[in-house]
């Protein structure tokens, strides 16, 4: 790998000078390192794998050097989650891609860890989007990432965490008769789902059910109540 303020020679990958670089990002591949993407001028891209952190800045760096020679846009910035930052004229939505777009599949992620949320909002500003009525308003209770972005932009604060609910062991169990006591100790037993199944269960001498058996679930839901 040779890396000049002028080329970016990654055999067998790329060799091409800068001026010929649209953009650059990083993601995880499926093993869980790094990848540079390279988006050319005429839209090809080129995926470079396997490269450690510190070539990934160095390249970064070298690109945005040459970028703001040319005047262009600032310092770009990677990160393991896939947000393009396009180095091409256009209005700014379209530069930031489809990464601003409200994204309805998204609505329940996760917060973006607050360093990475300020550093897309500091990328955001820089294309011209402090004026937020350049973009959709974020929808309520939708936390993609569009909606985090501009949220952050008008300076509100994230969304709260659902909180989780809590269930008590009473939740768990389930009624399935109703019982009311008519005299000492005999007991109406009734289906909640069905007022004419109803037995008559008696807790004395002898023990006893309506329904003929002496082991039924009539007199264990009278003993369990």
């Amino acid at each position: 790998m040779k890396i000049t303020e002028k080329t970016l020679n990654i055999p067998p990958y790329i060799s091409t000078a800068w001026s010929d670089i649209s953009s650059l990002h990083s993601k995880l591949d499926p093993l869980g390192r790094q990848m540079l993407i390279v988006t050319l001028r005429n839209m090809a891209q080129v995926e470079i794998p396997n490269l450690d952190e510190r070539s990934l800045k160095e390249i970064f760096d070298t690109f945005a050097r040459h970028k703001e020679q040319e005047g262009s846009v600032p310092k770009p910035f990677f990160s393991p989650i896939n947000f393009s930052i396009p180095m091409k004229k256009g209005s700014p939505i379209d530069s930031l891609g489809s990464s601003m777009a409200h994204n309805p599949e998204q609505s329940a992620m996760p917060n973006l860890p607050p360093d990475m949320l300020e550093k897309v909002t500091t990328i955001a500003k820089a294309f011209g989007l402090e004026d937020t009525s350049l973009l959709p308003a974020p929808e309520e209770g939708c936390n993609c990432v569009h909606c985090q972005i501009v949220r952050s932009l008008h300076g509100d604060s994230p969304l709260d965490a659902a909180p989780e609910e809590e269930i008590l062991d009473s939740d768990l169990s389930f009624r399935s008769w109703d019982i009311k006591q008519t005299a000492e100790k005999l007991y109406t037993v009734s289906n909640p789902l069905d007022q004419n199944e109803h037995y008559n269960v008696f807790l004395g001498t002898p023990l006893g059910c309506t329904c003929g058996r002496k082991d039924c679930e009539h007199i264990k839901a009278v003993l369990n109540s």
